[in-house]
């Protein structure tokens, strides 16, 4: 699994330095120039999913919801987010379920052009979860719940963002977020499919 992880992770960043170099101002055209000497700001809200090194018990991942802010200064981006993953039980949960979480200060590149954007970054964070314990009982019943003892972790972390969107309107844009934490408790990554909103041109 933790090879896993870190292949998408690799993944990741290589899409986002493509999308950044290359292939962004083949996308974005000359325009991309003569917006990267103005400046921008926004904010994304989203939701998706994620894989989390070691999983959350069988599970490899779960479900994410994520928030960003970002300004642009012409092709400098600054980026502060909150982003969790949280297990998924439908029927009969292991309680407490899992998650983990990061807020994060990122720096990076961003191309920015009138209808669209590409950006790579990574920073600084605060990463925080919830992991199950040893079993300390069950509800019984046919829709039984397990019960275990609830452990908190709290670290220092890593966080890496791609952010790739298109801004048909000068302040809503829609695409994917996509994000990493690497730290020495659970490391994860994911996507979130996005709305944003902001001065975009």
């Amino acid at each position: 699994m933790r090879k896993i992880l870190y292949w998408d992770v690799w993944c990741m960043v290589v899409l986002g330095l493509i999308l950044f170099t290359g292939g962004s101002n083949a996308a974005f055209g000359q325009e991309k120039s003569r917006n990267n000497d103005r400046h921008f700001w926004w904010g994304n809200v989203g939701m998706g999913s994620g894989w989390v090194a070691g999983g959350f018990g069988s599970n490899d991942g779960g479900l994410t919801f994520g928030v960003n802010f970002s300004g642009q200064s012409k092709n400098n981006i600054l980026s502060v987010r909150y982003v969790i993953v949280q297990e998924f039980q439908l029927l009969w949960p292991d309680l407490p379920e899992e998650n983990v979480w990061d807020v994060g200060l990122l720096y990076g590149k961003s191309a920015k052009a009138s209808y669209g954007l590409a950006s790579i970054a990574a920073g600084i964070g605060v990463v925080g979860g919830v992991r199950r314990g040893d079993k300390i009982g069950s509800s019984g019943g046919f829709f039984e719940e397990t019960y275990y003892e609830k452990l908190t972790f709290l670290t220092v972390g890593v966080p890496i963002e791609t952010q790739l969107f298109w801004t048909p309107f000068s302040f809503v844009g829609i695409g994917i977020y996509g994000f990493a934490n690497l730290n020495m408790e659970k490391s994860y990554c994911g996507g979130l499919f996005s709305i944003q909103f902001g001065k975009l041109r």
